[in-house]
């Protein structure tokens, strides 16, 4: 029975299937490690989960596991118990208050036009920096956590606050007059000008 998955094809390489093998029929080896071999030479043969269900007496979660490991990061990987995904460098607390230090500036320091600086603007502007400020890790972060690290330091610099007064309760009614006061003049103008015609006329 061929396999009814969508996961890829585990390929191996003549070194790799050897050391599986040696693995498999291995009298020291845990057990774990020896189920695990097995599952990976079988699904390698084009095995199906169920075939290898049946074979190995393993539950399905335990067999998925293992091949998508092996998949993802290599046969190594796809032995042991857990797969931890590399992790990125964390960003310095150096790195962090280069960033600060440039939100707590005028973006007019830098050559910008503008009197505050917006995300969008400052992270660009920490992308364009970070590898000559000698922060390579900032070149490529997210405004996301340009926003974090500001957020940490209780600086917004992208935001302003306007004072606004409170408006007329009256504007509504002054609106109304002063408009029927231009209504009114433009009346005037147009009599006048219709009695000017006459007169001339």
């Amino acid at each position: 029975m061929g396999r009814k998955t969508d996961r890829a094809p585990l390929v191996l390489t003549p070194k790799e299937k050897e050391s599986l093998t040696r693995l498999s029929q291995s009298r020291t080896a845990s057990k774990r490690e020896i189920e695990r071999a097995c599952i990976l030479l079988k699904y390698a043969e084009g095995m199906s989960f169920s075939e290898i269900h049946r074979e190995i007496r393993l539950s399905r979660p335990s067999i998925y596991k293992c091949i998508d490991k092996a998949l993802a990061a290599g046969v190594s990987v796809g032995l042991k118990d857990k797969y931890h995904r590399p992790k990125s460098p964390e960003i310095t607390e150096e790195a962090k208050s280069w960033v600060v230090s440039l939100a707590c500036c005028k973006p007019k320091d830098h050559g910008f036009a503008a009197e505050l600086w917006t995300l969008s603007a400052l992270t660009a502007f920490v992308h364009e920096r970070a590898e000559s400020a000698g922060f390579p890790r900032l070149a490529r972060v997210p405004k996301m956590t340009i926003w974090r690290i500001l957020d940490t330091a209780n600086i917004k610099p992208h935001r302003i606050r306007y004072y606004l007064e409170k408006k007329d309760p009256d504007f509504d009614r002054k609106m109304r007059e002063v408009l029927m006061v231009y209504q009114e003049v433009n009346l005037q103008n147009d009599r006048k000008k219709w009695f000017v015609s006459k007169m001339c006329g």
